[in-house]
């Protein structure tokens, strides 16, 4: 009957310590760009959490993909022959673009 009582005390011990072991995920945590990505997706998911939150707050979107050297000539041009050859690949006009509220020449 003692080894029974240590099981039983054993198994109580086990059930109350394992409910103070609570993982919480603030709202904040679940929107950062690093929690975001340890958990499997990729940086541009990341970085379109941020501009949803920045368009829905009104203050200035940060793109966190955003390379000094992709703004160089050369870079420039053989990326958009990338981007032109390779429809998996994205420009920036799918979701880092200024809404324009009158038609233009360039829609499609």
């Amino acid at each position: 009957m003692g080894v029974m009582k240590k099981f039983v005390l054993l198994a109580v011990f086990a059930l109350l310590g394992s409910g103070f072991a609570r993982a919480e995920v603030t709202p904040d945590e679940m929107l950062d760009p690093n929690f975001v990505m340890n958990n499997g997706y990729s940086i541009t998911t990341a970085s379109d959490i941020l501009i949803l939150q920045s368009r829905a707050n009104g203050v200035p979107a940060v793109n966190i993909e955003d390379k000094s050297y992709y703004h160089k000539p050369v870079v420039k041009a053989i990326r958009n022959a990338f981007i032109y050859l390779d429809p998996a690949l994205e420009d920036n006009g799918r979701f880092h673009h200024d809404i324009k509220f009158t038609p233009q020449v360039t829609d499609y």
